[in-house]
Parts: C-alpha cells; structure tokens; sequence
C-alpha cells in the first residue's frame, strides 16, 4: 500500500512541474521595471508582465476597451524602455491580438507581446501606449 501511494505522490509531482512549465518565470516589473501608462481616451492596459529568458527580454499584457464602442481605436501597442535619465533605450510597436477591440463581451480585451534583444538595465521604466 505504501508503494503504490509513493507512486501516486510522485506522479502528482511530475504533473504539476510539466503542466507549470513556463508559467513560473517571475515578473520583473515588480522589483525591476517601472510601468508608465499613455493615458488614452479609448482604451487602458492590465495584467503587464516583464520577463527574461531565451535570451531575449519580453514585455505582454493586455489591452481593454473602456467603452462599448470601438471606433478609431488605434492599431498598435507602442512599448518603449526609457532610461533612469530619461533616454528611449529602445522602442517597438506590436500589433495586439484579436485585431478588433468591438465591446462585445468576448472582445473586450487584446493581447500584446513585444520581444527585445537585450534586457534593460534595472530601474528602466517600460512605457506603453496605444498608437497608429
């Protein structure tokens, strides 16, 4: 019996790391970054996440409709890294996904992903903004 419950542990075990996977990399705004926001009158970003590994630095998050209606809204998410003094370090504009930002209850939200060579230095602010 105490075989087979061992057996059982250790195969929970083994599922929960493979089905964790990547969703245990630690978000490196809190501690890190800074997030600056571009207020805009259409819509407004949630969940923003920073991270590293691959070699690359990746910045995603979400981005909502304030209002029912989405017309006009810009088509782009702008993510720029600026330094402590002020300097762009480096700046890129990613198209979000699903494309149409309607009102509708599933359409609410898009999602965002913008993947940097070189990870800033720490105490970079992220800035972000919806443009054409």
């Amino acid at each position: 019996m105490k075989d087979f419950l061992f057996k059982i542990y250790i195969a929970a075990i083994a599922c929960l790391m493979m089905l964790s996977g990547c969703a245990i990399t630690p978000n490196l705004l809190d501690k890190d970054f800074t997030k600056e926001m571009v207020p805009s009158r259409q819509t407004y970003f949630s969940q923003v996440w920073a991270a590293e590994g691959n070699n690359e630095f990746r910045v995603s998050g979400k981005i909502h409709l304030k209002g029912s209606m989405g017309f006009n809204v810009p088509d782009y998410v702008e993510v720029t890294l600026v330094d402590e003094k002020g300097a762009v370090v480096e700046s890129q504009k990613v198209p979000y996904y699903p494309r149409r930002l309607t009102g509708r209850k599933r359409h609410l939200a898009a999602r965002f992903t913008a993947h940097f060579t070189e990870t800033p230095p720490s105490g970079t602010i992220i800035r972000l903004s919806n443009v054409n």
